[in-house]
């Protein structure tokens, strides 16, 4: 089951894909598109990227990745609201220092948009890369209050 809310600040909509016995959470997404129900999950994590709330505790569905995909995303999780790692930093974190490139591809893979927040990684040369448009990461980084991409 696909819920949501919308994300007035950035412009979009947040979406919630959970499990069939609704227990984990298999996505979490942007969209230009509204989903068909309303999410309090989604609502509790767009309070938390504007600093009204806590980040939401949610059980992730990492059935499906790799011991290195898991390190990277762990290691992402731990990134504070307000900082922005590069990611060749992210790299050492995960234990695979030298591997910014793999880093790179499973954060272009990210399956959690903000509570595995992809939008704290950055390139050494600016911003980086971010699967939902570089205007949308910016907004992200300016909520929490942390751009500067150098």
């Amino acid at each position: 089951m696909i819920e949501g809310a919308r994300f007035e600040s950035i412009g979009c909509y947040l979406l919630v894909e959970r499990s069939m016995q609704g227990q984990k959470v298999k996505r979490i997404s942007l969209s230009k598109e509204p989903a068909t129900e309303h999410s309090a999950l989604a609502e509790e994590i767009i309070a938390y990227v504007e600093g009204r709330g806590p980040r939401p505790e949610v059980e992730l569905d990492l059935s499906r990745f790799t011991e290195f995909q898991r390190d990277v995303l762990a290691s992402v999780q731990a990134i504070p609201r307000g900082r922005t790692l590069t990611y060749g930093e992210v790299a050492i974190l995960a234990g695979r220092p030298g591997a910014a490139r793999a880093v790179g591809q499973v954060m272009a893979s990210n399956r959690f948009a903000i509570i595995v927040p992809c939008h704290r990684v950055v390139s050494r040369r600016g911003l980086g890369g971010f699967g939902w448009g570089l205007d949308i990461k910016k907004k992200l980084l300016e909520l929490e209050r942390c751009f500067n991409p150098c």
